[in-house]
């Protein structure tokens, strides 16, 4: 045998000892989650999951579907919430996979309970990201996840997957993601405030009948870890004036009980001094805001419009601080502030009396609001 032929036998063999995918599953024979809730019921942990066909997902030249979406929703039941999950696979009949899941959403029983389980699961299974958004509920699950959208589209268009659509367009109650969420939760001093997720029939009509639409109705409150409560959105109306991921939230003006303008403010600059005074601490909060007129309704002009707006906006902080202070939260985040900018302060505080806010500490708030575009028109 020459040479040349024991290199071309050596060079046929060799894939015969390759290494090949024999255990390849194609992507249609998985089961991909888009949504997990987590619920707690008599003693027993319930898992809900939103399952879709990815078909439907992706972007079509026909454009919008002709029939509705379809969407699959699953529950299992069990003692702990891996038991509950397993108990999901009797009956999936593929294989579940986890990587894909987009929205995580949790009841208000399971926040009362705790959520040592639901974090154990999350921060130990592979599968299981830190990047899908997170909400709390008082609805139930399944029927958020059978929630449909516009025009027969996927229910990943929809605020369960994408609460940064609206929240640009109008910021109220700020999307938060499974990272942010445990990131807050574990800071000294710090509110964590989790979106609450409901249903509501009283906005939109398809074919004369009334259509559910998922909406954010107010937030569940943790202050230093700790669950608190449930605060409707009206009672948190100043939250986003002290959040600098707010992009854009309207306000109205009055004279008397007649609307004068409508204005959209913008982009604020929260700045919370904390200050030392005979052994008490003192917080002062100072906000500036940008905006647009929307609609002039009265004559008004352009430096009485910013002075009613910050006094609005003065109102609503003073009363989201009242609102917090009802369940014992701080949801100005005053007490992060101090353990930030005075940390000898703040130790000495926590470890001799505990910290502890009251309607006096809240010394003051200082609004400034700017108007730097009126629209296609003048202002009057």
């Amino acid at each position: 045998m020459t040479l040349w032929t024991k290199i071309a036998t050596i060079s046929m063999l060799i894939p015969i000892f390759l290494t090949g995918c024999w255990d390849i599953k194609d992507i249609q024979d998985i089961n991909y989650l888009t949504s997990i809730g987590f619920d707690y019921v008599d003693n027993e942990y319930i898992v809900h999951v939103q399952l879709l066909d990815f078909t439907t997902v992706a972007k079509m030249e026909a454009g919008k579907p002709a029939q509705p979406v379809p969407v699959w929703v699953g529950h299992g039941k069990g003692e702990t919430v891996r038991s509950a999950v397993n108990d999901l696979y009797h009956s999936s009949q593929l294989r579940i996979f986890y990587g894909h899941i987009n929205a995580i959403v949790v009841s208000e029983n399971v926040l009362k309970k705790g959520l040592k389980e639901v974090n154990e699961l999350q921060q130990r299974y592979y599968e299981m990201r830190y990047t899908p958004w997170v909400f709390g509920t008082r609805e139930p699950i399944d029927k958020l996840f059978a929630a449909t959208p516009f025009f027969n589209l996927s229910p990943m268009m929809s605020l369960l997957h994408q609460p940064q659509e609206s929240y640009k367009q109008e910021s109220h109650i700020t999307p938060l993601t499974s990272r942010e969420f445990v990131s807050n939760i574990h800071e000294p001093g710090k509110a964590t405030i989790l979106p609450s997720l409901s249903l509501t029939d009283r906005d939109w009509i398809k074919e004369r009948e009334p259509h559910s639409m998922l909406e954010m109705n107010g937030v569940f409150v943790f202050q230093d870890g700790k669950y608190q409560g449930w605060l409707s959105a009206k009672d948190v109306r100043g939250l986003r004036w002290v959040e600098p991921k707010t992009n854009r939230s309207p306000i109205i003006i009055r004279k008397g009980d007649e609307p004068q303008a409508a204005l959209s403010l913008e982009n604020p600059k929260v700045k919370i001094t904390p200050k030392m005074q005979n052994g008490n601490v003192k917080f002062s909060v100072d906000v500036k805001l940008s905006g647009t007129s929307s609609e002039i309704l009265q004559p008004i002009s352009e430096s009485l419009m910013e002075q009613k707006a910050a006094e609005l906006v003065q109102e609503e902080i003073k009363n989201t601080y009242r609102s917090g202070l009802k369940i014992h939260s701080d949801l100005l985040q005053l007490e992060h502030a101090l353990y930030r900018q005075k940390n000898k302060e703040w130790k000495k505080i926590t470890s001799d009396i505990g910290f502890k806010l009251t309607s006096e500490s809240l010394n003051e708030i200082k609004v400034s609001v700017k108007l730097d575009n009126a629209g296609k028109l003048k202002l009057p």
